[in-house]
């Protein structure tokens, strides 16, 4: 049962794919998107000929444009920037995702001449995280119990053993009355006879 709701928040996970824009043309501007989606974040009209301009996430450089073409994109495996309308595109965004992006442009000596800021929110949790947690949290419960089934059964046996014991030996002990006559006195004796045995097991 718990891989099957492991499979289940697994597919919820792939097909989770909302498409989300963010405007970044205006200082400040503030975005939240839910985790799994894709957000088209609109950076600038256009990313022309002679714009030069480095998108940064705190220390890090995101997107790197010089001379008309894209130089870095250190996110290319699940993004793409669109130069004719200036947008980047997120697919699949995470935790990691989240925080203050800086837009800088430069001037043709290559010094920066103004920046803007953007921030990014990824809200929620992964899908996949929480199907996983799930079942290890469901395989945790299926443990505990089995374990608590094994004990209590042990101790029905345990019980029942104890009920009747396998070492019990049964005697039958009789006494036997034997008279001998003796010439000065009559003397009665007792002898003890043991005649069965049964051993039970």
């Amino acid at each position: 049962m718990a891989a099957g709701v492991g499979l289940l928040l697994l597919l919820i996970g792939v097909s989770y794919g909302h498409k989300t824009f963010c405007d970044g043309r205006h200082e400040g501007a503030q975005c939240s998107q839910p985790w799994g989606a894709t957000v088209f974040v609109h950076l600038m009209v256009e990313a022309s000929e002679n714009i030069k301009f480095q998108w940064t996430k705190e220390a890090t450089t995101i997107l790197n444009w010089r001379n008309s073409r894209l130089v870095t994109n250190t996110l290319e495996s699940r993004s793409e920037f669109i130069s004719n309308n200036g947008t980047f595109r997120i697919s699949s965004l995470r935790g990691s995702d989240s925080g203050e992006y800086t837009l800088t442009f430069f001037g043709s000596d290559g010094k920066a001449t103004g920046n803007r800021t953007l921030h990014l929110y990824i809200e929620g949790r992964s899908p996949i995280r929480v199907g996983a947690i799930s079942a290890l949290l469901l395989f945790s419960i299926h443990v505990v119990v089995c374990a608590i089934v094994i004990c209590v059964q042990r101790k029905r046996q345990k019980r029942k053993g104890e009920e009747l014991p396998a070492d019990l030996t049964y005697v039958d002990v009789r006494v036997v009355q034997q008279r001998e006559r003796k010439s000065v006195s009559q003397k009665v004796e007792e002898e003890v006879e043991y005649s069965q045995i049964k051993i039970a097991g």
